[in-house]
Formats: C-alpha cells, sequence, structure tokens
C-alpha cells in the first residue's frame, strides 16, 4: 500500500508565465459600481464582463487568434465561474451564453467543440486532417487545370482522379464545371476520410518528433474558426453536450495537463481543468500549431485573474493544505498509484 502526503498549493506556478502585475488589485478594498448594469462588484462584473470603474485602464486585454463561445451551465454560479475571466480579458473574441441559450452557427464546419470522448481528436489530428484534404484537392486542380499533368503516373498524387482510374478514360470524367477548379460530389466524397479513420491511423502511423512537427506548423492553414466550451460540472455536461444544436459539431480535446483550480469537483482528477485553464491551453496549442511554432506569452494574460486568486486562496488557506479539493485530489493519486502498484 503506497500513500502520499496531502497535496498543497504550489507556491507560484505562474512564475514562467508572461503575465501582467495584478498588484493593483490587493488595493481595492471596497466594492465598486460596473458601469453597465450599476451593481456593486468587486475587479469585474461577471454579467456584463466588464471591469469595475477605475480599473478600465489597468486591467489587460488579450487579442485571440480565434473565437472563443462558451455555453455555461445555468447552476453555474456566476461569481466563482471562471468563463468571466475570458470575456472580461478578450472581449473582442470571447463570448458567454447561458444554457440553453445557445448561438446559430451557420457553418458547423468551422466551429469544434472542446469535449473529451472516444471520438475526440487532438489539435495534431484535426491539423492533419485538412492538411490532408487540401494537398488532395490542390493535386486535383493542377491535374484539371494541366492537360499534360493528368497522365497516369500523376494520377496516382490525384487522390480523386486515382479512384475514379480505370472507370473512364484520363480526362473523361472532368465535367465542364471541374474545369473551373471545382470537384464533384463524388470526387469530393473520395477526399474526405471520415475523422474517425485519420485519427485511427495517426495513432497507429504517426512517428513524428515535436521537432518536426513545430517545423512545418507554420505552414498550416487554420482548420476551424471558433471553439465551443461548456462551462460546467462534469455531470451537468452530460445535458448540455447531448443537445441537438452542438451534434454534428468535431470534438477536440487538450493535452493533458494539470489543474491549478482550488474548487472541488467530486471523484475528478487533478487533469480536470478549469474553464479558463481550457480555453488558455487551446488558445496556446492552436498559435503553436497554425500561427507560430514559437509561443511567446501572448496569451498569458487570459490568467490574470486566475493567477491573483490562486494567489489569494494560498495566502488564506494557509498554502491550501486544508482545502477538499487538494485533499481529493490526493485520495484519487493514491488510488491510482495503488492501482497500478497491486
Amino acid at each position: 500500500m503506497i500513500s502520499s502526503d496531502t497535496k498543497s498549493m504550489e507556491e507560484n506556478p505562474f512564475e514562467s508565465f508572461k503575465i501582467s502585475s495584478s498588484d493593483f488589485l490587493n488595493s481595492l478594498e471596497n466594492r465598486t459600481i460596473c458601469p453597465k448594469c450599476l451593481k456593486s462588484r468587486k475587479f469585474y462584473c461577471y454579467n456584463c464582463f466588464v471591469p469595475v470603474k477605475g480599473t478600465e485602464n489597468l486591467i489587460p486585454k488579450v487579442k485571440l487568434p480565434l473565437k472563443v463561445d462558451i455555453i455555461k451551465h445555468p447552476n453555474e454560479c456566476d461569481g466563482k465561474s471562471t468563463s468571466a475571466h475570458a470575456a472580461v480579458l478578450a472581449p473582442d473574441d470571447v463570448r458567454v451564453f447561458t444554457y440553453p441559450c445557445i448561438p446559430d452557427y451557420p457553418d458547423p464546419s468551422k466551429v469544434v467543440l472542446v469535449f473529451p470522448g472516444k471520438n475526440s481528436l487532438t489539435l495534431e489530428e484535426i491539423a492533419s486532417i485538412s492538411s490532408t484534404i487540401k494537398q488532395s484537392t490542390e493535386n486535383h486542380n493542377d491535374c484539371i487545370q494541366n492537360p499534360g499533368w493528368s497522365s497516369p503516373g500523376n494520377m496516382e498524387n490525384c487522390s480523386p482522379c486515382t479512384n475514379l482510374k480505370g472507370n473512364n478514360s484520363t480526362n473523361s470524367h472532368f465535367s465542364d464545371e471541374d474545369k473551373g477548379g471545382n470537384l464533384t460530389a463524388e470526387e469530393q466524397d473520395s477526399t474526405d476520410l471520415t475523422l474517425k479513420q485519420v485519427s485511427t491511423k495517426r495513432k497507429n502511423e504517426d512517428t513524428t518528433t515535436e521537432d518536426q512537427k513545430k517545423q512545418r506548423t507554420s505552414l498550416r492553414d487554420p482548420p476551424f474558426e471558433r471553439a465551443v466550451f461548456i462551462d460546467s460540472t462534469w455531470k451537468q455536461t452530460k445535458g448540455i453536450i447531448a443537445d441537438d444544436r452542438l451534434k454534428g459539431m468535431t470534438c477536440i480535446q487538450l493535452k493533458s495537463r494539470e489543474t491549478k483550480f482550488w474548487r472541488h469537483q467530486k471523484d475528478n482528477p487533478g487533469t480536470y481543468l478549469s474553464t479558463i485553464e481550457a480555453v488558455y491551453y487551446l488558445i496556446r496549442d492552436y498559435h503553436e500549431l497554425f500561427v507560430d511554432s514559437v509561443y511567446d506569452g501572448e496569451y498569458d494574460n487570459l490568467l490574470f485573474f486566475f493567477s491573483f486568486m490562486y494567489q489569494k486562496i494560498r495566502t488564506t488557506y494557509d498554502g491550501g493544505k486544508n482545502l477538499k479539493a487538494y485533499k481529493e485530489r490526493a485520495k484519487i493519486n493514491d488510488a491510482s498509484v495503488n492501482e497500478i502498484v497491486e
């Protein structure tokens, strides 16, 4: 039997982050009026998602490389939810909705739902799918626009042509519409590999090193423009994820990271992130894959309020060693270790 000491909060887990100083927040002893709803608030208004009066020019603003929607369960306490952090710090790119309110997405193919599951994909897998389809389309356009290119030898490089080869003469499957550079419905179907197939293939065959991935990431086009998050407990999530308005969206899952959140969720391990942590890590991973392979803290200020509250709670609760969240995580970790050993 193996046991571990009760885990406490780290002294400064954000030391290497480029987060603006929040010292001025400590000087705000009294609550202040929200400039929109005129209600009494501390630091920011969690309903209007704006800083309180006097802090507008002190609280940082973050520009994100993609849009973010957060669907919050109605039972989530507004004052404790970290989704407000994202909306206050990135007001031009983040929207928060309270379920059952869900916005309309005219083109679901440009939207992903951040939710772990057996059919969820990683960002790397989505990037690979996007690159595969894009290259197939580019090859096919070359094939139909350059008469000499579509010889039997070159057709091997064109997925639609390879699949149709043998059924028609070399150029007979090109319609008048194809000559304009568009794929027919039948040819498009041949390029639309299912997410599950590509996911399985990557898991079995992808041996690319991290360095090799970083060298080529800046050449990739972003395959989606908006990410949807669900802000709720794990049990509450099931009702939202089953909503028909979210069905059909590609689900993605984040890399495993340990949360620094101080709120307790029963039976959940330390890898279950708070909403603002999940938003931050998705944006950071997205940046490294589709914007620039080198990350230089561009979005660290998304954790501005989170890091401030972390230190506040750590100081108030004697390092956090008696907080229920950390006691329960220690028990779960112990149980996992014992199960492996036994």
